[in-house]
């Protein structure tokens, strides 16, 4: 017996070097036979959206998990160790990724980083609320909000009688 997994309309899945996108407007159901690294694609990572360390380091990870060309462990390394410089914090995911991967857990691997871009992500949002910075490092202009006025019978104020108050 397959993988049996159902997409929405037009989500993707990656399945080892391919991806496969339902290009219906309606869900659809396919059986996955045989084996192949499969990752939904709520755990993908497009390369444009590789714009930090973690998320390129996280996108390396995840072109060996899916065995796509381009990938080697001597760059995943590479890109860890600069990970490591950047975020001294992330030492103990990185090593709990390390050892996924030399045990050849991929996908845990991935889970963890996911796990870590996701903490990061919501620190970002929560520091740019509290400091009123945007996620671009930008002052957020701080405008009052536009006052409202209910009117009650609009005759009124076409005649010209607006400046009276009610």
């Amino acid at each position: 017996m397959g993988l049996k997994i159902t997409l929405k309309p037009f989500e993707r899945i990656e399945i080892g070097p391919l991806t496969l996108t339902n290009g219906w407007l309606e869900p659809s159901t396919f059986l996955i036979e045989g084996i192949a690294p499969v990752l939904r694609q709520a755990n993908a990572l497009l390369e444009e959206q590789a714009d930090t360390n973690l998320k390129q380091v996280y996108l390396c990870l995840q072109k060996l998990f899916l065995r796509r060309a381009g990938a080697t462990l001597e760059l995943y390394h590479r890109k860890a160790g600069q990970l490591l410089a950047e975020m001294p914090a992330a030492a103990a995911t990185i090593d709990a990724a390390a050892r996924d991967i030399a045990e050849g857990r991929h996908f845990a691997a991935l889970r963890r980083y996911r796990e870590l871009i996701d903490a990061t992500e919501a620190e970002d949002k929560r520091r740019s609320a509290t400091t009123g910075e945007s996620a671009c490092g930008e002052r957020a202009s701080a405008r009052p909000a536009p006052a409202v006025h209910f009117v009650r019978d609009r005759r009124r104020y076409r005649l010209g009688a607006g400046a009276r108050s009610s």
